[in-house]
């Protein structure tokens, strides 16, 4: 009877048929509790449809803050990391201009080294021409060629 348009009762003694009415009234009384009972339900739906919405906002609201906290963590941990590179690296840095400042010691050292050498080597050289100009041999040598020169033998 859902959705039908009533036809109209027949009419008997005193007003109209009361078997009729009273069928027609059981019919609606029952179409009535279906209605109840599904307005029942869906409101049943509508509650626990509620309580899957709050528990899917709490497990939202939990994921974001487990987002925050690991995205702040890694942020720390990449800090973290930053400050002990950079320390690492000026150490690297220290260690490295000592190591040059060292070899620059070093050279240097070659340099003066070197420089005191050739200062001996010219000494050397000096005393070895004044040893061989006052030696004898030369000194022959010289007159050799001093005579050679006065008698003009060349």
């Amino acid at each position: 009877m859902r959705g039908e348009k009533r036809v109209a009762y027949s009419k008997q003694f005193r007003g109209y048929n009361i078997d009729e009415v009273n069928e027609d009234i059981e019919s609606l009384t029952t179409e009535l509790e279906e209605k109840e009972h599904e307005i029942d339900d869906l409101h049943k739906q509508i509650e626990a449809l509620k309580e899957e919405n709050n528990k899917l906002i709490s497990q939202n609201t939990i994921t974001e803050k487990t987002n925050e906290e690991i995205a702040r963590l890694a942020l720390k941990e990449a800090s973290d990391l930053i400050t002990k590179a950079k320390k690492n690296a000026n150490m690297i840095l220290k260690e490295s201009m000592e190591y040059v400042r060292g070899l620059d010691k070093e050279v240097n050292g070659f340099k003066d080294d070197a420089i005191d050498f050739r200062a001996e080597v010219v000494n050397l050289s000096k005393e070895l021409i004044d040893t061989i100009d006052k030696s004898e041999i030369f000194s022959l040598i010289k007159e050799e060629e001093n005579t050679k020169t006065e008698t003009g033998l060349e």
